[in-house]
C-alpha cells in the first residue's frame, strides 16, 4: 500500500471506479467516517496541541494495559491457593483476602510494573514520534525525541550524544532512588 498512484492498490482501485488511498494523508481520518455515521463533529486528535498529546495518552493506556494485565495475572497465578484457604477457615472476607494476602503478595509484581513504567516513560520514542504532528506544535515530544532531531536533523553528534548521557544518567539515578525507597516495602514473602 503506497498513497502514490502509481501503487498497485491505487492501480486496482481506479480500475474499479474507487477513489485512491489518498485518505490516508487526510488527518481526520477515521473521524470523516464516524461524522457522516454519527452526524457528530468529532475533534482532529492529532492536529493541534490541545488533543495531540491526550492522544498519545490513551494509546499509551491502550497498549500498556495488556501488558500489565498479563504480568499481574502471572503474578496472581504465583500466589498459593492455601493462602487463601487458611483465611477464608480463620473467617476472612473478601476485602481482608485482598488486604492481607494479594496485595502483599504482588506487591514484587507492582514494584516490577513501576520500575518498567518508570524506565518506560523515558525512553518513549517510536510511537510519539509516529504520532507527532506539526499541528501539534511539539506538545508531545519527550527527551528522546529532542535527542534523535539533534541528532540526525540538527546533525548535533556530540550533543545528542551528551544528551543521551545525560538521560542515561538520569534513568539510572530514578531507578535507583525508586529501587531504595519502595524497594524496602516490597514484600518477598
Amino acid at each position: 500500500f503506497t498513497p502514490r498512484d502509481e501503487g498497485l492498490a491505487n492501480l486496482f482501485l481506479s480500475a474499479v471506479g474507487l477513489p485512491t488511498m489518498k485518505w490516508l494523508y487526510e488527518p481526520k481520518g477515521v473521524n470523516l467516517v464516524l461524522t457522516g455515521l454519527a452526524g457528530l463533529e468529532i475533534p482532529s486528535w492529532l492536529g493541534g496541541p490541545s488533543l495531540a498529546l491526550v492522544s498519545v495518552m490513551l494509546y499509551n493506556i491502550w497498549v500498556f494495559v495488556g501488558y500489565d494485565a498479563v504480568i499481574f495475572l502471572a503474578g496472581l497465578g504465583n500466589i498459593p491457593t492455601e493462602l487463601y484457604e487458611a483465611a477464608k477457615i480463620d473467617g476472612a472476607g473478601r476485602w481482608a483476602l485482598f488486604r492481607h494476602i494479594t496485595l502483599p503478595l504482588l506487591s514484587p509484581t507492582t514494584f516490577f510494573l513501576s520500575m518498567v513504567a518508570v524506565i518506560g516513560t523515558f525512553k518513549a520514542f517510536t510511537h510519539i514520534y509516529v504520532m507527532r504532528t506539526p499541528g501539534a506544535q511539539r506538545t508531545v515530544d519527550t527527551v528522546s525525541i529532542y535527542i534523535f532531531d539533534n541528532f540526525f536533523k540538527a546533525t548535533r553528534y556530540g550533543y545528542a550524544s551528551a544528551l543521551a548521557f545525560v538521560l542515561f544518567a538520569i534513568i539510572l539515578s530514578l531507578t535507583l532512588i525508586q529501587n531504595r525507597v519502595i524497594g524496602e516495602r516490597v514484600f518477598y514473602g
